[in-house]
């Protein structure tokens, strides 16, 4: 039987520790995922340029030789120049995700969670939700007249 997909957009410090010798968190949240529930199938990771996708690929490759957990991710975009909008190609041509995971800058929250919303994705972003509470608000809606989970991930709260 064949996991769930999930998509991941953003491929920086937080995904996956981008310009460090780090891993960040969501990536190796998600390689905990699987080691102890199987039902992850493909990972579908969007940046906006074949560097950053290569450079996510190169940590997700590591990671499976440090854990021993295999998780099959896709990077994108694959090839052209630097493309903003590379994950609503991702959207629209891959097989359904269970949901999307977004890890963006804040100004881009509202745009690309309204996106994923609107393709039937389960939604979850990393703090903050919008930068505005109007935004914030036409997401919340839009998530409830979709049938849909929407949720934010507060990071850093127990932090000192």
């Amino acid at each position: 039987m064949k996991g769930i997909d999930l998509v991941v957009i953003g491929a920086g410090l937080y995904v996956c520790g981008k310009g460090t010798s780090d891993y960040g968190t969501i990536l190796p949240a998600i390689f905990e995922w699987k080691r102890y529930d199987k039902n992850i199938g493909d990972v579908h990771c969007v940046s906006t340029s074949v560097e950053s996708a290569q450079e996510l690929c190169k940590k997700a490759s590591d990671l499976i030789n440090k854990t021993g957990v295999n998780v099959k991710v896709k990077s994108y975009p694959q090839s052209g120049s630097r493309d903003h909008l590379a994950y609503r190609k991702v959207l629209n041509n891959v097989k359904k995700p269970a949901c999307a995971i977004i890890a963006v800058p804040d100004h881009l929250h509202y745009q690309v969670a309204k996106d994923c919303l609107e393709a039937g994705l389960h939604t979850l972003l990393v703090k903050p939700l919008t930068p505005t509470t109007a935004e914030g608000r036409d997401l919340v809606n839009l998530a409830e007249d979709c049938n849909l989970y929407g949720a934010v991930e507060f990071h850093k709260r127990w932090d000192r």
